[in-house]
């Protein structure tokens, strides 16, 4: 096999690792582009029964300031029963102006079927969701 077709084909296999290790991790990534803003909201682990939500929040903007943004109050997660619980810690706030984002801690959730986490009122949208599957008890 001459040299030239070894290196294409390792590269065309490199490639294609790397793209299924990218959508493995996007699972636990969600992305909303609605208005002015783009709102992403990445669990950090799987959401499992009972255990704590951990999810980090970007806020990301060329337009509209976001430092007014409180994200313990505009991040919520909503329960089936149409309840929002607002995060008890938020972890690693940073940036300003038209980039920000932080960690949010949530209690731990005890239904199951889905983890749903609403952003609200950032960007003029009203509210933005993003839902991953809950996984059973360990």
């Amino acid at each position: 096999m001459p040299i030239f077709l070894r290196v294409a084909v390792m590269i065309i296999a490199m490639g294609l690792w790397s793209i299924g290790i990218s959508s493995a991790q996007d699972g636990l990534t969600k992305q909303d582009r609605q208005g002015p803003v783009t709102v992403a909201v990445t669990l950090i682990g799987p959401p499992a029964n009972g255990d704590p939500v951990k999810a980090k929040v970007v806020l990301d903007t060329h337009s509209v300031p976001l430092d007014g943004i409180v994200f313990e109050r505009v991040v919520v997660i909503r329960t089936p029963e149409g309840a929002d619980i607002a995060p008890t810690t938020v972890e690693q706030a940073k940036g300003s102006g038209h980039h920000r984002e932080a960690v949010l801690v949530f209690p731990p959730v005890s239904t199951s079927g889905l983890v749903r986490i609403v952003v609200r009122d950032v960007g003029g949208i009203a509210e933005r969701n993003f839902s991953w599957e809950l996984s059973p008890t360990r």
